[in-house]
């Protein structure tokens, strides 16, 4: 397709909003003749069913005068000499320049075209159709207002979606004015919630380590309070202990003291007998030395020390034993800290307590291992066998002679997860808070009730956890967490 062909759109079968039952059609000519034939020739014409107005003006003056009144004319037949040789052309540069007018049709008819040739008036004036009055016959007036007309709807429907345009594009610069104002106001926002999620972040990882720190020492704090409470009982028995032995020493140093001079008294009546066994004189001495012995007896009360001097060495004895379990009792827990971390197989330690305790029990009870496959932690083995197995203990003990404890062992999450249950006795609810407290036993054989306090204490000194769970005459579960950082942290 040449680049000089014009394409035009399709018409559209509606007219402007601005339109209204009419087109206006503008008749500029200083003849009258003119007005009427015109008028004459077009009074029955339509396009697309819209009749013509026509305004008449007789001079150029008139004709700028209702060009200014009616910005809607459609159409201009615009003679050229009028009161003046160029009164047309002073009209056409007016709607042009001066109005601005754009879309009225301008088709310049003149009878004298001598005195505007249609060459230069084409290139120097922007009009859109250029007649001789002669040439235009009815056929020729009916294409030439067509013509216009058609081209006026055109325009008006262009001037119609520019202002679309236009208002779309206000819309739109609008839009994008209020976008850019946003996207400011949340660059500014995002710097701030930056800044305040980067204060907030650098309190939580205060908060957090401050956290850690208190969670350390709640760990430690909840280790020494099973230690302070062993201590706690443990010197007090030894205190009570003590005091008896203190009290016992104070008797015994008393009868210690009269058996002794009863001892002297006999040694000296053993003297006077010996050195005058063979002195008849000597009789009533060694006769009355006797009854100072004998009255110093009654004075002494001999037969009730000799009756209460075995309770008195049997009672000291006994507190010596108490003693000696109370200190054992406490280096048992103050041991804990003592043994060195080393790489731990759990699995292993579960099966070979479990073996241990089956083989003690002799009972008919059923051992079932479920043990997940879990890394090797650092931690004090020694101890951590015999926290297994005072679990273990007394789980045999709930089940007594027949039954079934399971084992099973797992990674969850940072954990491990070590869960040993029991289908036994039970606790019950009141006794279920103290299980951990040192020397409570529910008990019936006289279990001395250090078991699963060692235990505690001794996973909580691995910064772990234990807990126990169980519901009289059903059962037990107690459950060991381990932390798998214990991986790295103890190396």
């Amino acid at each position: 397709m040449d680049n000089d062909t014009l394409v035009f759109a399709e018409e559209s079968d509606t007219l402007s909003p601005k339109s209204q039952n009419f087109f206006k059609l503008l008749i500029v000519d200083d003849e009258h003749e003119v007005h009427v034939m015109t008028k004459l020739v077009l009074s029955d014409y339509h396009y697309k069913g819209i009749p013509l107005k026509f305004i008449s003006a007789y001079s150029g003056e008139e004709a700028k005068t209702i060009i200014g009144e009616n910005p809607d004319i459609a159409c201009c037949l615009l003679d050229v000499v009028m009161e003046s040789k160029d009164a047309g052309l002073d009209v056409a540069r007016f709607i042009r320049e001066e109005k601005n007018n754009t879309k009225l049709r301008i088709v310049l008819r003149t009878g004298q075209p001598g005195k505007a040739p249609e060459k230069q008036v084409i290139l120097n004036y922007d009009i859109n159709d250029y007649k001789e009055k002669t040439e235009l016959t009815d056929q020729k007036l009916f294409t030439t207002i067509t013509t216009a007309l058609r081209s006026y709807i055109h325009l008006e429907e262009l001037e119609k979606k520019n202002d679309e345009i236009l208002t779309k594009n206000n819309r739109l610069n609008e839009e994008i004015a209020r976008r850019i104002v946003a996207e400011s106001n949340l660059t500014k926002y995002n710097r701030s919630l930056e800044k305040m999620i980067e204060n907030k972040s650098t309190r939580l990882k205060k908060a957090l380590l401050d956290l850690m720190t208190t969670e350390k020492k709640l760990h430690l704090a909840r280790k020494d309070a099973i230690v302070a409470g062993i201590s706690i009982f443990s010197l007090d028995t030894v205190g009570r202990s003590n005091a008896t032995l203190d009290s016992n020493l104070k008797q015994m140093n008393l009868y210690r003291q009269k058996i002794t001079l009863l001892l002297e008294k006999y040694n000296t009546l053993e003297k006077i007998i010996i050195c005058h066994k063979e002195d008849s004189l000597k009789k009533e001495e060694i006769k009355e030395s006797l009854q100072t012995i004998t009255d110093y007896k009654h004075q002494i009360n001999l037969d009730t020390i000799l009756k209460h001097y075995p309770d008195i060495i049997r009672d000291s004895t006994r507190g010596i034993e108490q003693i000696t379990r109370g200190i054992s009792d406490i280096r048992l827990f103050t041991a804990i800290n003592e043994e060195a971390f080393q790489p731990t197989d759990l699995n292993l330690l579960l099966n070979k307590a479990a073996a241990i305790q089956k083989n003690e029990f002799k009972a008919k009870i059923d051992i079932q291992m479920d043990l997940e496959i879990v890394p090797s932690l650092h931690l004090p083995a020694g101890q951590i066998e015999k926290a297994i197995s005072a679990i273990l203990k007394n789980a045999f003990q709930a089940v007594k002679s027949q039954g079934i404890i399971s084992v099973s062992s797992q990674c969850l999450g940072a954990d491990i997860v070590i869960r040993i249950c029991d289908i036994g006795c039970g606790i019950s609810k009141e006794d279920l808070p103290h299980v951990c407290t040192p020397y409570f036993t529910a008990n019936d054989k006289g279990g001395k009730g250090l078991g699963l306090a060692l235990a505690k204490s001794i996973i909580l000194s691995c910064e772990g956890d234990l807990d126990i769970v169980s519901t009289q005459n059903e059962g037990t579960t107690v459950t060991i967490v381990l932390p798998l950082k214990n991986k790295l942290n103890k190396e």
